[in-house]
């Protein structure tokens, strides 16, 4: 049976819901104790409050944690989350809006819905609610490859054939491994957001959105080739091994393969603090090439030049762990979760940005891990995705689990 758009936004919502309520039930009674349902009650619409429970409907109805976590977010919810979170808060507000008045929701629309949803979920630790919106996200890509054809639409090159001949000259050794038909694609995809912030009249477009394309890919193409050629495997141990292919470190060494530091383009600053050798750096660009080929050149062709680079890393990870569900191969958010649970109690531990460092176009971000205000583990990162995985795995190598 073919699922609606608005259907796939609903499950999404419903798993939103479920993984957002024991977090602000959590945080609100952290801060007001008892009192936490009244002053959740104090933000929600009158007509909503009038026909049922207020722990119900913060149960049931998704706009409702949402709506909280907003109105509480300085007081409460500011301390463990950041700016990203809020903005993704205001985001799924008008996405469960849009949901709710039945209004035309598209493919692409769709992808972004869950892919914010996915993100707000592990943000909370909601990690089984996550997996299963990632899922989602993977049956949508694939209706998205089939949709190639709108891709070749494109009215040719975006540059003159003169601009085109000097992009093709420059970077006449990395296309003999990925043979762009649109050289220009391929420059954009190098090029990182510092550099057009430090350009604006010489570059109209950096990498950020082929990097969204080519992690939403990259999470495609593994899962499909480890479906395909491990299935006999759990799920839990191909889990494990797709978090190693997909990983920034592991992304960051396929970059080195192609030798991309060599050319992408950054800010001065950017490049002579070495950032093309920097794990982040490296890796999104290396999902932004994948987003520029797939536009380029179709799923096909990402498929042939991916697989292989999959098959050597999966081989080294069998070889070198007898069973590759190790605890050494689990996300180490996820791997701490599990101790804290069976150690310490039903209890979420807290990650905690307590520094912001660098220009916008090149944050750094130190988090600290707390499990009931004690702090377990600290790390930094140029996101705070990556920032809170080092600290997890600091506090791992504290409690000697790696």
């Amino acid at each position: 049976m073919t699922i609606s758009n608005h259907e796939r936004v609903s499950r999404a919502l419903n798993l939103l819901g479920q993984g957002l309520y024991p977090y602000v039930e959590q945080e609100m009674q952290a801060v007001y104790g008892d009192r936490w349902l009244t002053v959740a009650t104090s933000h929600l619409p009158d007509h909503q409050t009038s026909k049922r429970k207020v722990a119900d409907l913060l149960r049931e109805d998704v706009s409702a944690p949402l709506i909280v976590m907003s109105r509480q977010w300085d007081k409460v919810f500011k301390k463990n989350l950041g700016q990203a979170e809020r903005t993704l808060v205001s985001e799924l507000i008008n996405v469960r809006n849009q949901w709710a008045h039945q209004s035309s929701i598209s493919i692409d629309e769709t992808y972004r819905a869950l892919d914010r949803i996915a993100i707000l979920l592990k943000a909370v630790s909601a990690f089984e609610q996550a997996d299963n919106v990632e899922k989602q996200k993977l049956e949508v890509l694939r209706i998205l490859s089939q949709e190639q054809t709108r891709y070749e639409t494109r009215q040719g090159s975006v540059v003159s054939p003169d601009e085109e001949k000097r992009i093709r000259e420059r970077l006449d050794e990395i296309l003999k491994k990925l043979p762009f038909q649109d050289a220009s694609l391929l420059n954009q995809a190098l090029t990182h957001r510092s550099y057009l912030y430090e350009n604006p009249r010489a570059v109209s477009e950096d990498n950020e959105l082929l990097e969204f394309l080519g992690d939403a890919l990259l999470t495609f193409l593994s899962a499909e080739y480890l479906y395909r050629d491990y299935s006999k495997k759990s799920e839990g141990e191909l889990t494990c091994i797709r978090s190693v292919l997909v990983d920034n470190a592991q992304l960051a060494k396929f970059a080195i393969g192609l030798d991309i530091g060599k050319w992408m383009r950054l800010s001065n600053g950017e490049a002579t603090s070495g950032g093309t050798a920097k794990e982040s750096l490296l890796s999104n660009t290396f999902e932004a090439i994948i987003g520029a080929y797939f536009l380029d050149s179709g799923i096909e062709a990402v498929r042939d030049f991916i697989e292989p680079q999959f098959t050597s890393v999966v081989e080294e990870i069998i070889s070198s762990q007898p069973k590759p569900d190790s605890k050494i191969l689990v996300d180490p958010k996820n791997r701490f979760q599990e101790w804290v649970q069976q150690n310490i109690g039903p209890i979420t531990p807290q990650y905690i940005t307590i520094q912001e460092a660098g220009p916008d176009h090149a944050k750094e971000f130190t988090v600290e891990v707390r499990v009931n205000g004690q702090v377990y583990g600290q790390g930094s990162g140029r996101s705070k995705k990556e920032a809170e995985k080092r600290a997890a795995e600091a506090a791992l190598k504290k409690l000697r689990l790696i």
